[in-house]
């Protein structure tokens, strides 16, 4: 088996081009599971951790289901925060998020590293920023993860579960700027001022709040580059 899609990557690279698609890996000390691997993007060598691209999954969800994952690998799905946490134990990794808008805008973020803790809180750490669609994420560094049952954040309310901010589970903190598990809203179902949605604040700054069509979360190896 395979630690990651980057190893899958480097296996396929001197015989065929490699191939984007649904891999099974195994983790150092985990099991095997199903994984979405792109190996177009930036270089490819991607394993998908999270990706939302029409609706059909449901993402309100109770934090057992953060915990495992949920969906199928090849369409919208979560991968879990066990297997997270299970994969950037093993090395240095880096976050690549792709974003898409309504109006078909395609922008990312990219994080120098991520890591997913263990226990049961799963903190977020994160490296330095760079990227086109703005800086939403290092705000949640260092928070852990809440979902509607399960409320670590440091908001007196429940940034996962309140109606009027989120409603998705998240790296909070006093709530935050990056929802990509928030409701999966069409242009047509926004009502003024409404948080609710997946939005990514710094994406269209002359906007409050733009809802995205499309959110993809990858990690790879961070010395990904060096090591082709």
């Amino acid at each position: 088996y395979f630690d990651d899609c980057s190893e899958i990557y480097a296996a396929q690279a001197p015989y065929i081009t490699p191939r984007s698609g649904v891999y099974t890996i195994r983790p150092v000390s985990s099991g095997a599971f199903s994984v979405f691997c792109d190996m177009t993007t930036d270089g490819g060598g991607w394993t998908v951790i999270q990706n939302r691209f029409d609706g059909t999954i449901h993402f309100n969800r109770r934090f057992n289901d953060y915990k495992y994952g949920f969906g199928p690998a090849s369409g919208e799905h979560w991968l879990g925060l066990q297997n997270m946490y299970r994969i950037t134990a093993q090395n240095t990794y880096e976050l690549y998020v792709k974003l898409e808008d309504w109006s078909n805008n395609v922008r990312y973020a990219k994080y120098s590293s991520f890591r997913v803790g263990g226990g049961d809180n799963y903190q977020l750490s994160l490296g330095s920023y760079s990227g086109n669609a703005g800086d939403s994420l290092t705000y949640s560094s260092g928070a852990k993860f809440s979902a509607r049952d399960r409320d670590q954040d440091t908001n007196r309310g429940n940034c996962a579960n309140d109606y009027s901010y989120s409603a998705g589970a998240w790296w909070w903190k006093n709530c935050g700027f990056s929802p990509l598990n928030g409701p999966y809203l069409r242009p047509s179902d926004r009502t003024s001022y409404s948080g609710k949605g997946i939005w990514w604040d710094k994406f269209s700054p002359s906007t409050y709040k733009t809802y995205l069509k499309k959110s993809k979360m990858m990690i790879r190896p961070a010395d990904f580059r060096t090591r082709k």
